[in-house]
């Protein structure tokens, strides 16, 4: 029987594809293992296509960490709402963190390149984690501090302080989900972090 044609890809699509077996590399092997000759072999196509879509091998890396950037900022702002906003606190809080750990399960690829430590990895991508978590900084304090606001304290607590912490343990929540999802299920960390904000009196 004669081999089924593949379907021909757009440039996007293409670009994608590759960017995609780059990450599985990456994940599975660290960035010392990558190279042109090695994705175009995954990719089942001619080392010439890899050079047309990136330029070279730092091109591609540069791409997909841009990719990985832009993914996990977009999960973040369909989770986090935009203050002034009419909803319980405590929900909203719960609905969000629920929202992002989902998004972290669902999509274990970004996360794990933007959250583990991986070997090689370039020294561009601190400089873009930085600046994801600053963009996310800058998402969260308003709906922290007009939380805070609403539920009447705990008076004292800085919105912007908090917010740092706040990101720091999300960071943490999610390399757990990524590492064991059956045992840390999103389910059981929301019911946790519930039980946590009824401790919390309101003023």
């Amino acid at each position: 029987m004669a081999a089924r044609p593949t379907r021909r890809m757009s440039a996007d699509e293409r670009r994608e594809q590759l960017l995609d077996v780059l990450a599985d590399l990456v994940l599975s092997e660290g960035y010392g293992a990558a190279s042109i000759d090695r994705i175009a072999r995954e990719a089942g196509i001619a080392r010439t296509v890899v050079y047309a879509h990136f330029g070279n091998l730092e091109g591609m890396q540069h791409a997909l960490i841009a990719r990985t950037e832009n993914r996990a900022l977009q999960g973040i702002r369909r989770v986090v709402p935009d203050a002034p906003v009419g909803e319980d606190p405590d929900a909203l809080l719960l609905e969000a963190l629920h929202g992002f750990l989902r998004g972290v399960h669902d999509d274990p690829i970004t996360w794990r390149l933007a959250l583990l430590p991986i070997d090689g990895a370039p020294a561009e991508l601190r400089g873009v984690i930085q600046r994801a978590k600053d963009a996310v900084s800058g998402l969260i304090v308003p709906v922290i501090a007009w939380g805070l606001e609403q539920r009447g304290g705990p008076r004292g607590l800085d919105p912007t302080l908090f917010t740092r912490l706040l990101i720091t343990v999300l960071e943490d929540t999610a390399r757990l989900v990524l590492e064991d999802p059956q045992a840390n299920d999103p389910d059981r960390i929301v019911d946790f972090t519930r039980t946590l904000l009824q401790s919390i009196g309101r003023d």
